[in-house]
C-alpha cells in the first residue's frame, strides 16, 4: 500500500508517478520509437561531465537508509558540499498532491527559463565568465519534471523536490558566441501555506547521498537521431570561420592562419553508437569524425588532418531530437 507521503507502508521510498506533466515545456512529452541500439539499451550509464551528480542512491529500507543520512551528513561537514536533500518525508498535507507540487516547480522553472540574466536569482542555471555576458539565451531538456523525488517536511511546512535539467546557455562575449550545456541536479523548495504552495526557490544541489532520479527512455529511433547529428556536423563546418560555431568541437588552426578552409573528410556516423543517460534523460552519441583544415600560414599553404573521437549530446524534444552539443571525447 501507497500513501501521498511518497513512502509505503513498510517505510521503502516510492518514486513519484511520471506521467503529471501539465506544461508545454519541449522536453516534458513522452516520445516513443524503437531504441537506437537495442544491446546498450540496458546500459545505464550516467553523463561523465556532470558538475551536479546526485551522488550515490539512497537506500530503501530504514537500517541502509540511516546508514547512507549519516555519510550523507558526514560528507557535508567534511567535503563541504551542498546540504544534503531531505532523507525521508512526513505525512502530506491532505490537501496537496504530488501533480500540485510538480505543477508549481514547472511554473517557477517557466519563469527562470525566460529570464534574461546570467545569474538569475532563485534559480538553478547561472554563466560563470570573467568577461561581461550579454543575449544570455536559456532552454532547459532532458523532461525536468520527470521521475522527482518529492518530500514533506512538517515542521517547515515546505515540499523538497529533487530533479534533473540539462541546462542550455547561449550567450555573448566579447561579440563571440558561445554555449555551454551542464546536466543539473536542482533542488526546488515549495512553501505551503493558507492552502497554498510557493516557491521559495529552485537551485543548483549536489551532496553525496541524495535519492537517484531514474528517468524513463523514450526510445528515440536511431534514423532521426543520425540525420540530426549530420545536419549539425555540416553546420560546424560550413559555419566555421577562425574557430568553429558554438556547440561544435572547439579546435583552431594556428594563430595568424589565414584563408582557412575546413572539410569534412569521415562519415561521422559510420560508427557511431547511442546510449541513453536516465539520470539527466539525453542520448550520449559516440563516434569518429574525420576533419581536414587547409590554410595559409606565414606564406606557407598548409592542411591539417583530424581524425578525433567525439561524443555528442541529444535531447528528445515534442518536435524531434535535438543536437546539444559535439564534442571531442577526452
Amino acid at each position: 500500500m501507497v500513501n501521498q507521503t511518497g513512502h509505503t507502508t513498510d517505510g521503502d521510498v516510492v518514486q513519484p508517478a511520471r506521467d503529471y506533466v501539465h506544461h508545454d515545456y519541449r522536453t516534458t512529452k513522452k516520445y516513443y520509437g524503437p531504441p537506437p541500439n537495442p544491446d546498450d539499451q540496458g546500459d545505464d550509464e550516467e553523463s561523465s561531465e556532470s558538475g551536479s551528480g546526485s551522488g550515490a542512491a539512497a537506500a530503501a529500507g530504514g537500517g541502509g537508509l540511516g546508514v547512507v543520512a549519516v555519510l550523507a551528513v558526514l560528507g557535508y561537514f567534511i567535503f563541504g558540499g551542498d546540504e544534503p536533500f531531505p532523507a525521508t518525508s512526513d505525512p502530506w498535507p491532505a490537501e496537496v498532491n504530488q501533480e500540485a507540487v510538480v505543477a508549481a516547480a514547472s511554473d517557477w522553472l517557466d519563469k527562470c527559463v525566460k529570464s534574461a540574466s546570467a545569474t538569475p536569482a532563485n534559480c538553478p542555471q547561472s554563466i560563470v565568465e570573467t568577461s561581461e555576458v550579454s543575449k544570455a539565451h536559456w532552454a532547459f531538456y532532458g523532461n525536468p519534471l520527470e521521475a522527482p523525488v518529492i518530500h514533506y517536511i512538517e515542521a517547515e511546512s515546505r515540499f523538497d523536490m529533487l530533479g534533473t535539467v540539462v541546462v542550455s546557455a547561449d550567450y555573448t562575449v566579447s561579440k563571440t558566441s558561445r554555449r555551454v550545456v551542464t546536466p543539473t541536479t536542482y533542488w526546488a523548495k515549495v512553501k505551503w501555506a493558507e492552502g497554498k504552495l510557493d516557491v521559495q526557490e529552485i537551485k543548483e544541489h549536489s551532496a553525496i547521498g541524495d535519492p537517484e532520479v531514474v528517468k524513463q527512455d523514450p526510445k528515440v529511433a536511431w534514423e532521426p537521431m543520425a540525420a540530426n547529428l549530420k545536419d549539425a556536423f555540416a553546420r560546424c563546418v560550413h559555419g566555421a570561420g577562425s574557430t568553429m560555431p558554438a556547440g561544435c568541437p572547439e579546435w583552431r588552426p594556428p594563430s595568424g592562419a589565414e584563408k582557412i578552409k575546413w572539410s569534412l573528410t569521415d562519415d561521422p556516423l559510420l560508427t557511431a553508437r547511442a546510449t541513453f543517460d536516465p539520470k539527466f534523460g539525453i542520448y550520449h552519441v559516440k563516434g569518429t569524425y574525420g576533419l581536414a583544415v587547409r590554410y595559409t600560414w606565414l606564406g606557407t599553404t598548409k592542411t591539417d588532418p583530424r581524425n578525433p573521437n567525439y561524443e555528442a549530446w541529444i535531447a528528445p524534444t515534442a518536435t524531434g531530437p535535438v543536437v546539444l552539443q559535439i564534442k571531442d571525447a577526452v
